[in-house]
């Protein structure tokens, strides 16, 4: 058996792919399985793993006509015979000791889940790090979401960690599957850890995720797939309810699912804003009733979320109209110069070039 089985869904990302394999073949943990599924992707990507697999006999590809990202992820899963689950997004790439450290930290733990930080990378030479899971837990320490709902406050990011198979087995825990779903990371992580998983975390950062300009991510994105993350948001709301853990895992909750929705109203083009807004009107309509403080709100974020609560939509259309605006000039400005003072980075970029750089910044990300 395998120590880990490393699942890669891919589709569509033939500029990435080779970087990102070759990030998971040279782990210096070599007893791994790892298995790219192809979900028709209509590039070269199943061509390419096909070739390395020729030259590594740990590689085992899947084909399968596209059927989106979870019924890609899941097909690994049951695929998979190792003792851990991974899973790698293939436009993303992983530090060479990222599944040696996961796994031995998850052994000495005797784990469920053992969770490691990323960087968001830019490219060239520019990443930053997430550096929030120092704020959820030691190292060290293993705990439940009922112990510390705290797991759920930052981005879930379930690339980033690993799962005992027979965890998720035993809990019958798939993604969930659709081809025009996005977001299905969100009710993934709610499941693993409302059925009781035993956590543990790395702070140090293991994962590059890749956040260059012009890849289409959820960040830049108009259209009306985006009102899926209210829906994700709230299927993972019913999941903590079937489980016993939404009073303890609520006030963290709401928290991450303003963050994951609220930011992506405003970003949505004119003409699907109503349609968001119900979804969101669905997702917070409870917060009332279930006298939920809002403990990690501030002042802004509570004013935003009075105008939901109170059926203010007018108002905040208008709101989002100056949000969108305002943030389009930041992006222009940051494009053209943006200049970092803080203390991770003191730095000038001249159309995203850096033109001076503070060279303790550059030693931290490495």
């Amino acid at each position: 058996m395998p120590k880990i089985s490393i699942i890669m869904p891919t589709y569509n990302v033939e500029k990435y792919f080779r970087q990102c394999i070759e990030s998971v073949i040279n782990q210096t943990l070599e007893d791994i399985e790892i298995i790219p599924v192809d979900d028709g992707s209509p590039d070269n990507c199943g061509e390419i793993m096909d070739e390395y697999a020729k030259k590594d006999k740990r590689i085992k590809p899947i084909h399968q006509e596209n059927g989106g990202y979870g019924k890609a992820v899941n097909t690994g899963i049951t695929a998979a015979t190792g003792e851990y689950i991974g899973i790698v997004e293939t436009d993303d790439f992983i530090e060479a000791d990222m599944y040696e450290k996961l796994y031995d930290r998850a052994k000495k733990m005797e784990a469920d889940v053992c969770k490691c930080d990323f960087k968001f990378y830019f490219g060239g030479n520019r990443y930053k790090k997430h550096d929030n899971l120092a704020k959820v837990a030691e190292e060290g320490k293993i705990f439940t979401l009922k112990e510390n709902p705290l797991i759920m406050k930052y981005h879930v990011s379930i690339w980033s960690a690993i799962y005992k198979k027979s965890y998720l087995d035993e809990n019958n825990i798939r993604i969930l599957e659709s081809k025009d779903a996005s977001y299905q990371d969100m009710p993934f992580a709610a499941e693993v850890y409302a059925k009781g998983a035993k956590i543990t975390v790395l702070h140090e950062a293991l994962i590059n995720y890749r956040a260059e300009e012009g890849m289409g991510s959820s960040t830049i994105r108009r259209d009306s797939r985006l009102k899926i993350m209210p829906v994700m948001c709230n299927l993972a709301k019913s999941i903590f309810k079937e489980n016993g853990c939404w009073d303890d895992v609520k006030e963290v909750a709401y928290w991450h699912f303003y963050n994951c929705s609220v930011g992506m109203f405003f970003q949505t083009e004119d003409k699907y804003k109503y349609d968001h807004y119900i979804e969101l009107r669905k997702l917070f309509c409870d917060i009332p009733s279930e006298n939920v403080k809002m403990t990690f709100f501030n002042n802004k974020q509570k004013f935003i979320m009075g105008l939901i609560l109170n059926d203010k939509r007018e108002e905040l259309l208008i709101y989002a109209k100056y949000f969108y605006f305002a943030n389009l000039l930041k992006r222009i400005r940051r494009r053209i110069i943006s200049i970092r003072f803080n203390s991770k980075e003191k730095s000038i970029l001249f159309f995203s070039k850096y033109i001076w750089r503070n060279k303790e910044y550059e030693k931290y990300n490495q």
